[in-house]
């Protein structure tokens, strides 16, 4: 291998070939230069390794491929994390666009301010049959920003810096920091001793890694500009994609709340972050688990034990007492109409 690189691309893919042109040509066009690619291809069964060759021929900069058994994409990580050897992390999705700034803006974040250890983005959503862009800017949505823009910050030039007091609890609480690993760039001593939790298939884990890192006292700052086209399919592994069918919803959610749940054994809380813990686990709970992934699909009884669930976590919350109150005088929904009739049930 040649000299250290400033930059460590981690590409994990599983059976995205005709992704995957538009993806390596975002890389090559990066205004930044100095980094690696390690691939890591997740069992594909079509034709990514052979074309991979293809598209990195004649590129100058490192290249490693690694393959292994399918294992999802936070393992697929993990395994490139074993061969980083940037002073930087950017994880890239086969599926997704980086704008050609994206890596030079946010390693001179970095390089500029030595306090921050991960630098983050906006992105535009495109849906990638129709190639609409479905949202300009994912900090805003309606035209309002979203919560984590209230938070208290540092401004230095174009840079948003957080301001560390309260910052895990605001988050827990629902102000979502919205710093998705495809529109980041960490710094790589952060994974020393570290990587993502994987025994459950959570493709929700970039939200839990966030609550870990700010355990760690890691300082998070992001750009309102966009540098990422995040493109929303039927294939979207993290929930991104609309109308999700049952398996793939349930999936998500029960991943998203043991991730949650494990937080207390992995990190050391104050007594307000486990109070803001056990709010978020209620939450998700009532709206993913119970709403999103059972109700709506006709399971009263699976809906009504994690509104039961919601209710012990946060028993003063009067939205979900009302929610179960409602949910128990109402019949199993299993018809057009009757779905229809769900969305009557507050979502939140």
């Amino acid at each position: 291998m040649s000299r250290q690189p400033l930059v460590s691309i981690i590409l994990p893919t599983f059976n995205r070939a005709s992704f995957l042109p538009k993806a390596i040509a975002a890389i090559r066009e990066q205004q930044l230069t100095d980094w690696e690619l390690i691939v890591i291809d997740d069992g594909s069964t079509d034709q990514t390794a052979p074309l991979l060759r293809k598209l990195v021929n004649g590129m100058p900069q490192a290249y490693r491929y690694l393959r292994q058994e399918n294992q999802g994409a936070y393992a697929a990580r993990n395994t490139g994390l074993d061969y980083v050897r940037g002073k930087y992390v950017a994880f890239y999705d086969s599926d997704d666009l980086w704008l050609p700034h994206h890596l030079q803006k946010c390693v001179t974040a970095l390089e500029l301010n030595q306090d921050v250890d991960w630098v983050y983005s906006a992105s535009r959503i495109v849906d990638f049959a129709s190639e609409r862009v479905l949202n300009e800017n994912c900090f805003q949505e309606g035209g309002r920003a979203r919560k984590f823009r209230n938070l208290p910050v540092e401004r230095r030039d174009d840079l948003y810096v957080l301001k560390q007091a309260g910052l895990m609890e605001a988050v827990l609480d629902g102000a979502g920091l919205y710093s998705g690993l495809q529109n980041s760039v960490i710094r790589s001593r952060f994974f020393q001793g570290r990587r993502f939790a994987t025994e459950f298939y959570n493709e929700a884990e970039d939200q839990v890694i966030v609550i870990r890192a700010l355990a760690a006292n890691i300082r998070f700052a992001y750009f309102d500009s966009v540098h990422v086209e995040y493109c929303v399919h039927d294939n979207n592994s993290s929930g991104a994609a609309l109308n999700l069918p049952r398996h793939k919803q349930l999936r998500l959610s029960e991943g998203l709340i043991r991730g949650y749940e494990q937080l207390s054994e992995q990190v050391a809380l104050s007594g307000a972050s486990k109070l803001a813990l056990r709010r978020k686990l209620a939450k998700l709970y009532m709206w993913h688990l119970g709403y999103h992934s059972h109700w709506r699909f006709g399971d009263k009884q699976a809906a009504i034990a994690a509104y039961r669930k919601s209710i012990q976590l946060d028993p003063w919350n009067w939205r979900y007492r009302k929610t179960y109150l409602l949910a128990l005088a109402r019949p199993v929904c299993t018809t057009d109409a009757q779905q229809s009739a769900e969305t009557k049930v507050e979502k939140g």
